[in-house]
C-alpha cells in the first residue's frame, strides 16, 4: 500500500506541475555574449532655430545702446533710413548720449493698424543721459532722466524685422 501511496502522489505531483507550466507564460532566456554588439538607437533631432521674437528685437536694439555698440545698433534700422552716412552718424551721436538705457516695460500699440511690415510698441525705457548732450540741437535728445515712453516701430526688411526709430508719439 505504501507503494500505491507513494505513485499516486507522485502522478498528482506531474500532473500539478503540468498544470502550472500550462497556465504559465513561457520563459524566454537570451544569453548574449561580451562579443555581440547590440545596436545602438538612433534619435535624429532637427536643429531648430527660431526667429528673434519682436519684442526680442527692441530689447536687444535698447542692450546695443546701453552696452555702447551705438554702431551696431543703428545696423539694425532698415536701409531706407540708415542708407545716408550723416544720418547714420546722427543716430550713432544720439544713442552715444546715452549713458545708461533700459527697458522697463514693452506693449504692443496701435495693434489695429499694424500691417505684415510694420509693427509698433509702447516701450517705457530707463534712461540716464550724458550730461554733455544738455547742448545738442535738443537738449538730451529729448530724453529726461527717468522714465521716457517711446513708440519704436519695428518693419520688415526682407525676411528680418528692423527697428524704425523711437518717436515720442505713435
Amino acid at each position: 500500500m505504501n507503494k500505491n501511496l507513494i505513485f499516486g502522489v507522485g502522478i498528482l505531483m506531474v500532473v500539478g506541475l503540468v498544470i502550472f507550466f500550462r497556465q504559465s507564460p513561457p520563459q524566454k532566456e537570451i544569453k548574449v555574449s561580451q562579443d555581440v554588439a547590440l545596436p545602438t538607437p538612433t534619435i535624429k533631432k532637427e536643429a531648430v532655430v527660431s526667429l528673434p521674437q519682436e519684442i526680442d528685437i527692441i530689447r536687444s536694439f535698447v542692450n546695443l545702446i546701453d552696452e555702447g555698440k551705438s554702431s551696431d545698433a543703428v545696423m539694425m534700422m532698415p536701409a531706407i533710413i540708415t542708407g545716408n552716412d550723416s544720418i547714420k552718424q546722427a543716430f550713432g551721436v544720439q544713442f552715444n548720449a546715452m549713458s545708461s538705457v533700459k527697458v522697463k516695460n514693452i506693449k504692443e500699440s496701435m495693434k489695429e493698424d499694424w500691417t505684415e511690415t510694420r509693427h509698433q510698441y509702447m516701450v517705457t525705457l530707463d534712461v540716464v543721459m550724458d550730461p554733455s548732450s544738455a547742448g545738442g540741437p535738443i537738449p538730451y535728445y529729448g530724453f529726461e532722466r527717468g522714465e521716457n515712453v517711446r513708440f519704436i516701430a519695428l518693419v520688415k526688411e526682407g525676411n528680418q524685422w528692423k527697428v524704425e526709430g523711437m518717436a515720442t508719439g505713435p
